[in-house]
């Protein structure tokens, strides 16, 4: 009778096999997507994640109002205007960025540029130039 000795692993048998490198990589991918969701879904509903330059929670807001939705849709923009006013969209906005723009007047044109640029609104106070930016009326503009 022969006795058998038991096989021991060489480096070379511990080594994956091939077909479960794609698996482990899955999984691993799986894991890192998830990751980054969650982390993008918690910046979005914490009011962190910017869209278009507008805080996300504003945007949830926004998204949740029908008459606001109806009215951008419908390409009504004193509507939305004014629908955005009553929300307090535009405090809300300058709230968020007043530590980034303490100069009140630039603050306001930002501001007013961000919901330019979404809504194509123009503010009362603002003309656009050429180049699709909102400036100050000078004072012979305001009172013709």
């Amino acid at each position: 009778m022969v006795k058998r000795v038991p096989h021991r692993q060489s480096a070379s048998d511990r080594t994956p096999h091939p077909a479960s490198i794609p698996a482990t990589l899955r999984r691993v991918l799986g894991i890192l997507v998830g990751a980054i969701v969650g982390i993008l879904t918690l910046l979005f509903f914490s009011g962190h994640l910017l869209i278009g330059g507008v805080p996300s929670s504003i945007v949830l807001e926004f998204l949740q109002d029908q008459p606001a939705w109806t009215a951008y849709w419908q390409g009504d923009r004193q509507a939305l205007h004014d629908r955005l006013s009553e929300l307090g969209v535009e405090e809300q906005i300058k709230a968020y960025y007043r530590p980034q723009i303490p100069d009140e007047v630039k603050l306001d044109q930002h501001i007013h540029q961000l919901l330019y640029l979404r809504t194509g609104y123009v503010g009362e106070a603002y003309r656009v130039t050429e180049q699709g930016l909102l400036v100050l009326k000078s004072s012979s503009e305001k009172n013709p």
